[in-house]
């Protein structure tokens, strides 16, 4: 390291130890900009460690303030020391990942440091010019395989795709007012839009990311199905007459993972990054790649969880609709230290990786407001036979202690109904509360982070979820249709839930229940009731929210709808 660079850290961390209380932006530069000089310097666990200070600053200074005002007989579990700014070195970080579940494979996001972003009033729309991708192994993995960094330099051309995905969101939130227009101009603008996301989300692929989207890739939960990915990539190094460190090994097993979704272009510059060899060889082992023979196969195995480490400008990407991520269990936290804290919060009850929630007591809340009438009507006869050991109101306002004791005595709560529900109990008063419970929040915008101008970081309602010490909220990130979003919550809880005595028995008699006569909506023939016909629980909420997504002409609202937290378990009954 030369000695500039040593001058520039050196007054770099002397100005964020006379930081009292971190300015969420400026303390996010800093960070940044102490990565950079780090990861350029060959020091690559000094530059992660940065990155991971980088993340959900604002959020962690809320979540050490509530816990450093509470009481010692108020905190239950939630341990904010755990979120303090700086408190955690390279050794702490290393030690959090040997304890977390070996199940668990985490990949943090970050996007690189840029001056110019001091003058963009909403960073997430400023043009992007690298990213930082990070990977990490939990649990008995994590020594064998210690975190890694990449970054992913992106070309000029492709550096305005967050602001035409602000773009896409905003004229979705006009979509909901195009109810003057006739049913043709009506789902020609649908299809538009549907078409644009999809084109966001493929460029964010194979423009962004490209070979290094293979990082996203989770871990095959039969052991064997790694080690013949292993042994594939040990065979393919043999041939080559190449040896090659494990930083480098490791690389190209998850390449031989991507093969299906990758093009053999992008295949040879991944072997380019890994390998020094020649042009023919590259090219040889690119070829091979491609022509892995288990890739196919591989693509339906099921898979360990991957939880996304999303820095906040980058977050409202739908990570999740990646084809590298198909058929995944993904879910998404802001950093690193907010993982830690709720794992540490909720480990007595985590089997397997993944945290088990016992489904035989719900709760629901549907149209509240009262101005949702065709959304009652559906989820009405869904929610009633699907879950019959839930209780719940149809088109009545919850008080703000009602909502407050839904959210502390149940284990499942669904609410549908216009935003997140905070008009009936405010984000300061879900701070205060200790939950259990896993919120569906199917209302518009239900888990986005909103801008709030000047040095202040996005904020959103499940923010407050997090600091409350709940291990799961489920949600959207953008406003969707109330048929769209009807649409996915019954494909998506009847997936989810264990079966009933009703389903049971229509089972064992072969039979078929009629469709729901009083669903004449158009856009939702989906909307069926629940039979036990041809039916298999997906107890695993990653993988039921993944499912859930078999709707093309939803794509907007299947690619909104989010998983925030820790992997969860469905146990129990429901009648």
């Amino acid at each position: 390291m030369s000695s500039d660079a040593e001058d520039l850290i050196k007054q770099l961390e002397e100005l964020i130890d006379v930081i009292e209380l971190p300015i969420g932006p400026i303390y996010r530069c800093i960070r940044k900009s102490l990565a950079k000089i780090y990861l350029e310097s060959g020091k690559e666990m000094e530059g992660i460690f940065n990155l991971v200070e980088s993340h959900a600053v604002s959020l962690r200074t809320r979540m050490h303030l509530r816990y450093d005002r509470t009481s010692k007989e108020d905190r239950h579990m939630l341990d904010g020391s755990l979120v303090q700014h700086g408190s955690a070195g390279v050794s702490t970080i290393l030690d959090w990942l040997c304890k977390m579940p070996t199940e668990w494979s985490l990949v943090q996001v970050t996007r690189a440091y840029d001056p110019t972003f001091r003058f963009s009033v909403n960073s997430s729309k400023a043009a992007t010019s690298a990213l930082h991708i990070v990977r990490y192994e939990c649990g008995a993995r994590a020594q064998q395989q210690p975190p890694l960094c990449v970054t992913v330099p992106i070309k000029l051309e492709s550096r305005s795709l967050a602001a035409e995905l602000h773009a896409i969101v905003a004229d979705q939130q006009e979509h909901l007012k195009w109810g003057t227009l006739s049913s043709a101009r009506y789902h020609m603008l649908k299809s538009k839009l549907n078409l644009r996301m999809k084109n966001v989300v493929s460029k964010l692929q194979s423009e962004w990311l490209r070979h290094w989207s293979s990082l996203l890739i989770a871990p095959y939960v039969d052991l064997v199905e790694e080690e013949a990915v292993v042994s594939f990539v040990d065979q393919l190094l043999e041939r080559c007459a190449l040896t090659v460190d494990a930083r480098a090994h490791r690389l190209l097993c998850q390449l031989a993972k991507a093969a299906p979704f990758l093009p053999e272009w992008d295949l040879r510059k991944g072997v380019a990054s890994c390998v020094e060899a020649p042009a023919a060889v590259i090219k040889d082992m690119g070829h091979q790649l491609s022509r892995f023979p288990d890739a196919v196969r591989l693509l339906v195995v099921r898979r360990q969880p991957i939880i996304l480490l999303l820095d906040e400008e980058l977050e409202l990407f739908p990570w999740e609709m990646l084809t590298v991520l198909q058929d995944h269990p993904v879910s998404r936290l802001p950093s690193l230290h907010v993982l830690y804290t709720l794992y540490k919060a909720h480990k007595s009850r985590i089997v397997g990786g993944r945290l088990q929630v016992d489904a035989g007591l719900g709760y629901y809340i549907v149209n509240p407001e009262q101005n949702l009438p065709r959304n009652e009507k559906r989820l009405r006869t869904f929610l009633t036979q699907r879950a019959p050991s839930w209780k719940g109101t149809f088109g009545v306002a919850p008080s703000s202690d009602a909502f407050r004791d839904v959210l502390q005595h149940n284990n499942m709560f669904i609410y549908s109904g216009h935003g997140s529900g905070a008009q009936f109990l405010q984000g300061d008063e879900i701070q205060k509360l200790h939950l259990r419970a896993v919120p569906f929040l199917f209302g518009c915008s239900s888990v986005s982070s909103k801008h709030l101008g000047g040095l202040v970081e996005p904020g959103g309602m499940w923010h407050f979820y997090h600091i409350a010490n709940c291990p799961m909220v489920v949600g959207n990130l953008w406003s969707v249709t109330d048929t769209a979003s009807d649409v996915i919550t019954v494909h998506l809880l009847h997936r989810l839930l264990p079966q009933t005595r009703d389903m049971a028995m229509d089972a064992e008699k072969g039979e078929v229940p009629p469709k729901a006569t009083e669903c004449k909506d158009p856009d939702a023939p989906e909307l069926w009731r629940p039979s036990g016909y041809n039916w298999k629980q997906e107890p695993d909420l990653l993988y039921a929210i993944n499912r859930s997504h078999s709707s093309n002409k939803h794509y907007l609202a299947t690619a909104a709808l989010v998983a925030r937290g820790l992997p969860i378990l469905i146990i129990g009954k429901v009648c």
